[in-house]
């Protein structure tokens, strides 16, 4: 087991859609995500009469997905989880724009809040003493935080969503983390907040692209709500 020390911004990243993904499975992907971004609810695929692609190919897009570790569904069969964002409660809340969201895990949060250059707090705990760790965002980046990001060995892990995210949280410190990772023998790098921003949102700009809260929306910023500055 290793914990490396960040020598630069390229990384390998779990949730970033596999080149093996079909054009039906990318698009409802992104759907899903920007839908639960928007709402705070889950996705319902048969509401989606504007993806450009029929209901036959759909289900098993998600099913793929579901299948695959990159996404969850309800017992109506609504997407609950995508790209990292999750309507369901987990112990990554973020507050942005207008309610809470929740993230898979923290990397999420920080890609989500870089490529949205939003304002926000992203609240989560340490897994190390379970304290809380507060982290406001100002224009998409992480203010007056001395937190780091545990960032697990991608490679480890088939599954993204259960075998990938438990590991990848945010500590108080790079002591903290770094020992969390020896004792639970978890391969891993420890990047600042500012460079796991920088690194999430290179992957998320392409989901949030056009999106009302992204820098190129139509609004051009994110609206102003509970939890923003």
């Amino acid at each position: 087991m290793s914990v490396e020390r960040e020598q630069g911004p390229r990384a390998e990243v779990c949730d970033e859609p596999p080149s093996g993904l079909t054009d039906a499975e990318r698009l409802v992907r992104t759907a899903a995500f920007r839908e639960m971004l928007a709402t705070g609810r889950p996705w319902d695929p048969a509401s989606a009469s504007d993806l450009g692609i029929d209901a036959a190919s759909m289900r098993p897009a998600i099913d793929y997905l579901v299948e695959a570790g990159r996404a969850r569904t309800d017992e109506r069969g609504r997407v609950t989880a995508a790209a990292g964002l999750s309507t369901d409660p987990t112990e990554h809340h973020i507050l942005i724009g207008f309610g809470p969201r929740w993230t898979s895990c923290a990397y999420d949060a920080l890609g989500i809040f870089g490529a949205l250059g939003a304002d926000g707090v992203f609240a989560t705990r340490s897994p190390s003493t379970g304290a809380a760790i507060n982290v406001l965002f100002e224009g998409g980046r992480p203010v007056g935080s001395d937190a780091v990001l545990f960032y697990a060995d991608p490679s480890c892990c088939s599954r993204p969503n259960e075998d990938w995210c438990p590991h990848v949280n945010l500590f108080e410190d790079r002591a903290s983390a770094e020992r969390w990772g020896q004792d639970h023998r978890v391969a891993a790098r420890v990047l600042t907040l500012e460079e796991g921003t920088d690194l999430g949102a290179n992957e998320w700009r392409s989901l949030v692209k056009g999106h009302p809260w992204a820098p190129d929306g139509p609004g051009g910023k994110h609206p102003a709500g509970e939890g923003s500055r």
